[in-house]
């Protein structure tokens, strides 16, 4: 009796744990949108049948479906379909000819999969494919050939995989010198020099690629198109020489957060004219030279955010337009008197500020917090809601701007309020 109720058991048990794939089809205005999902943990393998043979077909959805491998045949007769997502799924290969048949794909997600290698050929009949995602699989090399079908590629993400830069070769990207997105970030880009063919980037991405400086692929002539360039969650200690970003004429997005950078050229951002944001929270800035991001016409965002600074240069502003500003969780116990005030004199207008978990004087913040009220500056105003402490003070309280209560007052902060 035992041992038959136990088989039953199991039975049940294996039933409910068995994958199966199943879709939602939407009608979206004549054309079919197919949602799917897979019950159960056991693998698929995606066979024709499933979303295939549907010939309204544009958008098709298969995430976490616990797809291992998919079939020639798996997208027969689908000529509408323009959208295929096959995110975080195990597929470790593809089979020659499986996106042949579907030549209206133009945005193809194979991202956070297993796969080792994509074969030459993969994409031949591809060639509206304007978007490729192929983020977090186990690519180590690409072969030269591989996206030269893809006339209309303009966005391709290759970040998270296991690619060195030495390893990729410019013939990669001979035919492609006209994408405009590309992502690499999560792979080591330490000593690549492949990008020098290409003259059309727009949007370069390269967090998180080991780099212990701006690299000069990313800086150089050729990079003159560039709009936004990421450079966060590095290595870059110091920037030294002051044209380290001259050529990037048209970059409008900065981004060095997340690195280790003590010192910035006080020249280094200078003729960017079209700058608009630079971000560089989570460094280990001490200082601001007071005409490090003057005279940058379009300047509209600046984050200073986690860095160790103890001034904001009154002047550090002129010939900006600079909008938002935060410099919390830096080591400022006070700004110039009427701060807010003067620099709007001076035709700045400024409409959100962050200043929280500063070692504030509590004269001085009193002060501040007076001004941007009055001013109507939006501010992170939940922290100082009077629920808990946020500044020091002595039993003079008044507000001390000369450089030796610096130190007193940081001290004073750290020993009994800042959060460890």
């Amino acid at each position: 009796m035992n041992e038959i109720v136990w088989i039953a058991i199991w039975s049940i048990s294996f039933f409910i744990a068995k994958a199966e794939i199943k879709c939602q089809f939407e009608d979206d205005g004549g054309m079919m949108f197919h949602m799917c999902n897979a019950t159960g943990v056991s693998d698929n393998i995606l066979r024709r049948g499933l979303v295939s043979d549907k010939r309204k077909t544009f958008h098709i959805i298969l995430n976490q479906c616990n797809i291992v491998s998919i079939e020639q045949e798996a997208f027969y007769r689908l000529p509408a379909l323009a959208i295929l997502d096959l995110a975080e799924n195990k597929i470790e290969s593809l089979p020659i000819g499986v996106f042949d048949r579907i030549t209206s794909l133009s945005r193809l997600n194979l991202s956070y999969n297993l796969l080792t290698e994509l074969p030459l050929g993969i994409f031949n009949h591809n060639t509206d494919l304007s978007v490729l995602d192929l983020e977090g699989n186990r690519l180590h090399t690409l072969k030269p050939g591989l996206f030269d079908s893809l006339w209309r590629l303009y966005q391709l993400d290759l970040s998270h995989n296991l690619f060195t830069g030495k390893e990729i070769v410019p013939e990669l990207f001979e035919r492609k010198r006209d994408i405009s997105i590309l992502t690499l970030s999560g792979n080591d880009m330490t000593e690549a020099n492949f990008l020098s063919i290409m003259n059309n980037l727009n949007y370069l991405f390269l967090d998180g690629c080991s780099l212990k400086v701006v690299p000069k692929l990313a800086t150089a002539a050729n990079m003159k198109q560039l709009r936004q360039l990421s450079l966060a969650s590095n290595e870059i200690k110091s920037i030294d020489d002051a044209t380290t970003f001259s050529k990037l004429i048209d970059v409008m997005k900065l981004n060095l957060s997340r690195n280790q950078i003590v010192f910035i050229h006080k020249d280094a951002f200078k003729n960017l004219r079209y700058l608009e944001e630079i971000d560089l929270r989570y460094n280990k800035l001490t200082t601001l030279p007071v005409d490090m991001f003057q005279n940058i016409p379009k300047l509209y965002e600046l984050r200073l955010s986690y860095n160790l600074l103890t001034d904001i240069p009154l002047n550090a502003f002129f010939g900006t337009e600079l909008k938002r500003l935060s410099f919390d969780n830096n080591n400022i116990t006070h700004l110039h008197e009427n701060f807010l005030m003067k620099i709007e004199d001076a035709g700045l207008m400024l409409r959100i500020m962050h200043f929280g978990n500063n070692p504030w004087q509590c004269a001085c913040l009193r002060e501040l917090l007076r001004e941007v009220k009055e001013m109507e500056v939006l501010y992170d105003n939940d922290s100082y809601d009077g629920e808990h402490p946020v500044c020091v003070t002595t039993k003079d309280f008044y507000c001390r701007r000369d450089a030796a209560a610096h130190e007193q007052f940081i001290r004073m902060y750290n020993e009994n309020i800042r959060v460890r």
